[in-house]
């Protein structure tokens, strides 16, 4: 008898822990389709169906991360390539596999100091792709929900105008559109697919002339909303990013096709 009882405790704690190694999967928004009008206005930029597609609701955690290198040992900080993540690559975890104590606050907080290559291998790993521009343009230029900060634009550049806070707050701690999806702006930048390359017909890094529409001022000629000073900085901020770029406020969330 008494064997058997040590036989069923040990079963249940060895159930329980599995129960707890499991975690609960990413909420997902279903984003409607629309019509996604670029904020340029140059040739191949017209406006374009955007077919329905599943966006997270929040972007990628710390915590959720952590599940991610824990079965990619080659996404460790120790172990990573320094062509796909540079030297502050999660500089601020305690170790390879632990967040640490001290940054306990940041559990539930935007991964940050992640690269685009380990946010793409990360969306791999889940079945699901980082959004291209114009998808994460179109699902985030949808309006604020019970907002005092009035226009979208004001909000944003409210946000642009303060410095990096020192703790950065949890996930849900700005604001929900009216597609449902939370932190959009306000909290972090966040990768995209396709981030240098603002125009379908070429990179903008091999075309000048792309480079200089971008960045001077005869750049507001070819924008459809020349006081639209938000996206000039969202599209000037991406431009400048390369691949293996680890920031502090620099972050991702995932996508996924409607079958």
């Amino acid at each position: 008898m008494k064997h058997f009882l040590i036989l069923i405790f040990t079963l249940l704690t060895a159930l329980s822990a599995v129960a707890q190694s499991v975690s609960t999967e990413k909420k997902m928004v279903r984003i409607p389709a629309g019509i996604y009008t670029p904020f340029f206005k140059l040739p191949g930029t017209e406006p374009t169906p955007m077919p329905a597609f599943l966006m997270d609701e929040t972007a990628v955690t710390n915590a959720e991360f952590l599940e991610f290198v824990k079965a990619n040992p080659q996404w460790r900080r120790s172990k990573v390539s320094k062509l796909l993540a540079d030297t502050n690559y999660l500089k601020y975890w305690k170790s390879d596999l632990e967040i640490g104590e001290k940054n306990k606050e940041l559990y539930n907080s935007p991964v940050v100091y992640v690269s685009w290559f380990a946010a793409k291998a990360y969306a791999q790993w889940k079945g699901k792709r980082l959004p291209t521009v114009a998808e994460w343009e179109y699902a985030g230029t949808a309006p604020l929900v019970n907002s005092r900060e009035g226009t979208l634009t004001s909000y944003i550049l409210n946000w642009y105008s303060k410095p990096n806070p020192k703790v950065l707050p949890n996930i849900k701690s700005t604001y929900k559109n009216t597609f449902g999806l939370f932190d959009m702006h306000g909290l972090i930048w966040e990768w995209t697919f396709d981030f240098n390359s603002f125009i379908k017909s070429g990179d903008s890094r091999a075309n000048t002339t792309d480079e200089l529409q971008l960045f001077c001022a005869s750049s507001t000629l070819y924008v459809n909303n020349k006081s639209d000073y938000a996206s000039f900085l969202r599209f000037s901020y991406r431009g400048s990013l390369k691949g293996n770029f680890c920031i502090a406020n620099l972050g991702f969330r995932c996508v996924k096709d409607l079958k």
